[in-house]
């Protein structure tokens, strides 16, 4: 049984569409799936080959998903799959139609707006169960897909955050967690930490250290170098493999309201968080209105006030025990790490049902 995952990952969009299609990947993998990637570029071609993938690389534009039908073609010609799994913001209609033609197919999806043919679609954040997608498959004059896996028990977390390990709970906060993306495109690292740094200053935040996370697409790496040889409470850590690790050595966290705010859910670890891209914003609204995590905003159209949002967020959070502690049961009633599993298991489920037809 062979799935090919169609993904990007690079410095414009980050690497959010790799790292969960590699978790889908890896459980695919564990139950006796070949899975090989397919990508427009080769920014992510390194990462991929070090977890084991020999990804196939199309070198076209990755805004431009039709225009490679051609080549994608030619290649399903010479290695075919039983599945093709489409994590892509830039599909179109006829692109997941000629897909369609070559094996069963599976999207991707986070918008919950347009709709796209397809035998499967996935949709695993927190508001997917509210995305009325009969009605929208229908309204678009499209089949509703076979089988629709929605919610938040579904999120394709790597295999260490379903492991039972979370974050620590003690009286004080002397550890905090700052992931803002793999591009972070806005420097959203480095404004927060100038502005920790200020308050350092000033007296504040005495004995608490902040674990900056420098994705492999930032362009900020020697701005944050600089700042921690300035202030030693500052450890940039470049490369993580082991994300649940290091949020298993933190108290609280900043995020992104990306796929780590999942990861952070499972470890139960309270945080703060913000977003810089449309994708991002239905998820950060949702944690700031039905729990008690702090949304900070649109860290791409108002800067200065989202970095004051999460500054103040984070102090909150060092100073509130009881506020740690409410969080820290929303986010554990809302993922158990175990999703990338059962998307697999849909998935080759749907290989088979069609085998046996």
């Amino acid at each position: 049984m062979r799935v090919i995952i169609r993904a990007d990952g690079n410095r414009e969009i980050a690497m959010g569409h790799i790292m969960r299609c590699l978790s889908i990947a890896d459980a695919l993998r564990e139950r006796g799936a070949e899975v090989t990637f397919v990508t427009a570029g080769r920014e992510s071609e390194g990462l991929l080959r070090e977890r084991g993938y020999m990804p196939f690389v199309l070198d076209v534009s990755y805004r431009e998903m039709e225009s490679e039908l051609d080549r994608f073609s030619a290649y399903f010609r010479r290695h075919p799959g039983d599945l093709i799994l489409v994590d892509s913001y830039y599909i179109t209609q006829p692109y997941m139609e000629a897909l369609g033609k070559f094996a069963l197919t599976a999207w991707m999806d986070d918008l919950g707006e347009t709709m796209f043919p397809a035998d499967i679609v996935i949709n695993y954040n927190l508001y997917g169960a509210e995305v009325p997608y009969q009605t929208l498959f229908q309204q678009a004059g499209l089949s509703v897909p076979g089988r629709c896996l929605l919610g938040c028990g579904y999120a394709p977390l790597r295999a260490g955050f379903g492991t039972g390990i979370r974050g620590r709970v003690q009286e004080s906060v002397g550890d905090v967690l700052i992931t803002t993306g793999g591009g972070d495109q806005y420097n959203g690292a480095g404004g927060l930490c100038g502005l920790l740094a200020e308050e350092m200053e000033r007296g504040l935040h005495s004995g608490v250290r902040y674990h900056v996370v420098c994705g492999p697409f930032s362009g900020h790496k020697e701005t944050l170098l600089r700042l921690a040889g300035q202030y030693p409470a500052f450890v940039i850590h470049e490369n993580v493999t082991d994300m649940w690790n290091l949020m298993a050595e933190c108290d609280i966290a900043v995020s992104a309201a990306g796929s780590t705010m999942y990861e952070l859910c499972s470890m139960q670890l309270p945080a703060v968080c913000f977003y810089f891209a449309e994708n991002q914003r239905r998820m950060a609204e949702y944690f700031g209105s039905r729990t008690d995590i702090v949304n900070g905003g649109d860290l791409s159209k108002d800067r200065e006030t989202v970095l004051k949002r999460l500054s103040a967020g984070l102090s909150r959070l060092e100073q509130d025990g009881g506020l740690r502690a409410r969080i820290r049961q929303q986010m554990g009633a809302l993922t158990d790490g175990a999703g990338a599993g059962r998307i697999a298991e849909a998935l080759l489920g749907a290989v088979m049902e069609k085998a046996s037809l």
